[in-house]
């Protein structure tokens, strides 16, 4: 199931502007927004962790579009990475590696979110 990559600049974890634009520049509701995807993606990550190839690229697309609509890219990437992974999400040791990687990436993120919620 392999695809066109996406050229999200991974290197940012959260796109600010994006966030902004998405949100109408309403600081509480880019809070509420970042709460839900915060309550929600650990969990896209833990059905994901317990999924076989079928549930595994249901459970990459939803966090893919739920980091994209933030502009979380860097996590957007990697998600979109496991996705496109196809059979080969079965096969270790490349799916405990794209686990692994999202994790980290979901970690980074939340800790951005964290600093960021500590300056508002």
């Amino acid at each position: 199931m392999a695809g066109t990559e996406s050229n999200w600049n991974e290197h940012v974890v959260l796109d600010e502007a994006h966030l902004k634009e998405f949100t109408g520049g309403d600081a509480d509701f880019e809070r509420q927004i970042l709460g839900l995807f915060m309550d929600h993606a650990p969990g896209y990550l833990r059905q994901l962790e317990q999924s076989g190839a079928d549930g595994w690229h249901t459970m990459a697309h939803k966090l893919k579009g739920a980091a994209r609509s933030i502009g979380a890219w860097r996590l957007a990437r990697e998600a979109e990475r496991a996705e496109q992974m196809g059979a080969l999400c079965q096969v270790e040791p490349k799916r405990g590696k794209a686990l692994k990687e999202l994790t980290v990436r979901l970690g980074q993120l939340t800790a951005f979110i964290d600093e960021r919620n500590a300056r508002a």
